[in-house]
């Protein structure tokens, strides 16, 4: 596999130490602290979650970049409303920005459900990782073959069932901890949805994911990191209404 592309947000920080003697001011020799190195973030990392009331964990579907290349962790809505401080570790690898819930219990199963964490100094953002190395943002169709990389029950695949608007259905095994978890396409690598839950459609139970191009574009123009650099939005026209 080729070498992961790797976005680090840096950040530049200056402390400034000062005693004041009898009389004479004089600098008092600054503390050398060790560096902590950065956590890496990027599809399939695990993260805990600080929200209003309560903590959770979930996955991390893609990497983005905002319209000022500010990296940032894509993952559930209904993982991370906003303000949500995200860990990895204990330590604070940054904070929900935009999200499409701001309080947790506005959300429901067929409900927009995406969030973008702001990453910062603590986090290496990774486009792909070693089992999800997104090509592009595409758009799901009725029998993809499509897998996702979840925290909780790791590698698993199955196909897309059913296209109803923004919302991916499909028969992949996901259980709680999984959610944000990416859904790609195996045949080209797209990156086509984030791992929302599960509905019942037709008395049948499905897997439910939310589309990924539509997620980027309500966040206002974010574009998903590859290893190639940022991938263009979906063309939508090309598949019709």
């Amino acid at each position: 596999m080729s070498t992961t592309r790797k976005i680090m947000a840096t950040t530049t920080a200056a402390l400034t130490m000062a005693s004041f003697g009898v009389g004479v001011a004089s600098a008092a020799p600054a503390e050398e602290k060790a560096e902590q190195a950065a956590y890496s973030v990027g599809p399939g990392t695990k993260i805990t979650l600080e929200r209003a009331d309560d903590w959770t964990w979930c996955t991390v579907a893609f990497i983005a970049t905002t319209p000022s290349n500010q990296p940032v962790a894509v993952t559930a809505g209904h993982c991370a409303p906003s303000g949500t401080r995200a860990y990895i570790g204990g330590v604070l690898i940054g904070k929900t920005d935009k999200s499409s819930l701001e309080e947790r219990d506005e959300w429901g199963p067929l409900e927009p459900d995406w969030a973008m964490i702001t990453l910062n100094e603590n986090a290496q953002a990774v486009a792909a990782s070693d089992k999800v190395s997104p090509s592009s943002v595409g758009k799901a169709r009725v029998g993809d073959r499509v897998c996702s990389d979840g925290v909780k029950t790791g590698w698993q695949c199955g196909r897309v069932t059913a296209v109803t608007g923004d919302m991916i259905w499909h028969n992949v095994h996901r259980e709680p901890g999984d959610s944000g978890s990416p859904i790609i396409r195996t045949s080209d690598d797209a990156a086509l949805g984030i791992y929302s839950g599960s509905a019942t459609m037709l008395g049948v139970e499905y897997g439910t994911a939310y589309s990924l191009s539509a997620a980027l574009e309500a966040a206002g123009d974010y574009q998903l990191a590859t290893e190639s650099g940022p991938a263009a939005p979906v063309d939508s026209s090309r598949f019709g209404s």
